[in-house]
């Protein structure tokens, strides 16, 4: 795999945790692991909806339990597709938008500012350090602009997500008018 590849990966996972609050290289081939990423139950006591999974693998609720304990395994066909969508959760608009949905669910209803850790700054190639920094910028975004935010990335994936924020970024009295992001390897709430 190229660099380039390998940077993009990076940045697609990293946005993906940003928005989440989940590894997706965490994430193992094992039915506990892509059930947990699919369907997160309600607490640490119940981390798995089973419920909810039984319903969408068209299996009972105990096969599902027993899925989790270890005691059987699912049908080869169970589970390319339970590996189809723990991947398209990550690759696809449809993926993202469930899981837009539940970050969409968290969010606090006040101002909070996006830290966002990455090569950036005013000139369009990501190889010039002279106008470019490898580093953390802030910016603050109200609700409406979370909201719109996690749009982005539901839509777009993570470039339309980078795409958005740059356009916060270039509005008159934040930080310059022709500020881009060339990669970014991390995000958080401040």
């Amino acid at each position: 795999m190229s660099t380039i590849d390998t940077d993009a990966i990076a940045q697609r996972n990293a946005v993906f945790e940003f928005f989440t609050g989940k590894d997706y290289n965490e994430v193992t081939s094992s039915p506990k692991s892509m059930l947990t990423h699919l369907f997160p139950g309600k607490s640490d006591r119940y981390p798995i909806d089973t419920k909810l999974a039984a319903k969408r693998l068209g299996v009972s609720q105990r096969t599902v339990q027993h899925w989790i304990k270890g005691d059987s395994k699912p049908r080869p066909e169970t589970a390319k597709k339970l590996a189809d969508r723990t991947r398209q959760t990550v690759t696809t608009k449809r993926g993202r938008a469930q899981m837009a949905k539940r970050a969409k669910a968290e969010l606090p209803g006040r101002t909070r500012k996006v830290s966002v850790n990455g090569v950036q700054g005013i000139s369009s190639d990501p190889n010039d350090m002279t106008y470019n920094r490898n580093g953390k910028s802030h910016q603050d975004l109200t609700p409406e602009e979370q909201e719109m935010f996690i749009d982005a990335w539901a839509n777009g994936g993570d470039q339309g997500a980078l795409d958005y924020l740059t356009t916060v970024y270039q509005r008159p009295g934040e930080y310059h008018a022709e500020w881009r992001f060339h990669g970014v390897d991390g995000m958080n709430w401040r």
